[in-house]
């Protein structure tokens, strides 16, 4: 199938299902906020010990926060998100015995743009602010969708830092190509529609309408808490991120790339991901070297919500497991040499 045919149909398909939310967004919102909710009366908000804001390389700055004490895990959200995203991770992460970082992407919540704007390059250099403005080491970084990229992006431009200071990364409901990669004309297109074009936030806003809409986010029995935040989230969001960092991924394409990722990888999907659908995850594991996949049955994009307990303990035992395997290493080197093995840093 041609990519003009394969993009038509993606298109196709999304405009169907935003056709859907118009129809029925009363009975999806009414569905949802009857679902059993173990959120409901709790606001699901990032709480943190400590935070910091970084200078990025381009004059923006990066707004960062860090729960727990122990082996490091680093968080990377994804596009119109924020470090909201991982409530659940700072607080059941940490509590398991790490030392959890999580930061906004530039543009997205607390942290500023910088003079070079929203590029896939820049996504990936802010993880290396990240990593040495806090001086991380032995860290496993975890990549929420365009978080993924961004993890995709440091290991591939800044391979030697990684080397140096990434024990493992994890893919989380991610892709490496977009859909209209291969159609350039479309993606141009979609380029200029968000340039000149309202850009959805007045869906968002209206109550049922924007549940509705943020609900594809999502895979089987969302609750309406999640959804809520989710909405929240991208509304919170500036008109200009929600823009340029959405058309930043238009054209979106590691595919010959991502065979250079030399870092124990761990990816997870749904197979009810609408945004980033299992296929991507399955191409992304052929192509990175020994990678593993975990597939949640029923799950959706935003994972980190609906099957927190799972997905949190997928993460753990990877960090847990390729950590322990830095730290052998280096006990064996420091043996050879005469000295003690370190500590986790």
């Amino acid at each position: 199938m041609s990519g003009w045919k394969r993009a038509a149909l993606a298109v196709g398909a999304i405009s169907g299902l935003v056709g859907v939310g118009f129809a029925a967004e009363r009975t999806v919102a009414r569905r949802l906020r009857r679902q059993e909710d173990p959120d409901v009366g709790t606001p699901i908000v990032a709480e943190y010990d400590r935070s910091y804001r970084l200078p990025s390389h381009d004059g923006g700055e990066i707004f960062v926060v860090e729960k727990g004490e122990g082996p490091v895990i680093v968080l990377s959200h994804g596009v119109t998100l924020s470090v909201r995203t991982w409530a659940k991770q700072l607080t059941g992460l940490s509590a398991a015995g790490f030392r959890v970082v999580a930061f906004d992407h530039r543009g997205h919540g607390e942290s500023t743009v910088g003079d070079s704007g929203h590029t896939i390059e820049n996504l990936g250099t802010d993880v290396r602010t990240v990593l040495e403005g806090l001086d991380l080491r032995d860290v496993v970084l975890v990549g929420h969708s365009m978080g993924g990229v961004a993890v995709q992006s440091f290991c591939l431009n800044h391979a030697d830092v990684a080397r140096e200071r990434v024990a493992g990364i994890v893919l989380l409901s991610s892709l490496t190509r977009s859909f209209l990669a291969g159609v350039p004309a479309l993606a141009a297109a979609t380029t200029w529609t968000a340039d000149h074009l309202p850009d959805g936030a007045g869906m968002l806003r209206a109550r049922d309408l924007g549940l509705a809409v943020s609900r594809l986010g999502f895979g089987r029995n969302p609750v309406a808490s999640q959804v809520e935040a989710t909405r929240q989230m991208i509304l919170d969001t500036k008109t200009g991120t929600r823009r340029d960092a959405v058309a930043a991924l238009a054209g979106l394409d590691l595919s010959d790339q991502i065979g250079a990722i030399d870092r124990p990888t761990l990816i997870i999907c749904g197979t009810a991901d609408l945004v980033t659908p299992l296929a991507e995850s399955r191409r992304m594991a052929r192509r990175i070297p020994n990678a593993q996949l975990e597939v949640v049955d029923g799950g959706g994009h935003m994972l980190m919500f609906e099957r927190s307990t799972l997905v949190d303990g997928l993460i753990a035992d990877f960090a847990r497991s390729v950590q322990e395997s830095v730290a052998d290493a280096a006990r064996r080197t420091d043996q050879v040499h005469g000295r003690s093995g370190p500590e986790f840093r």
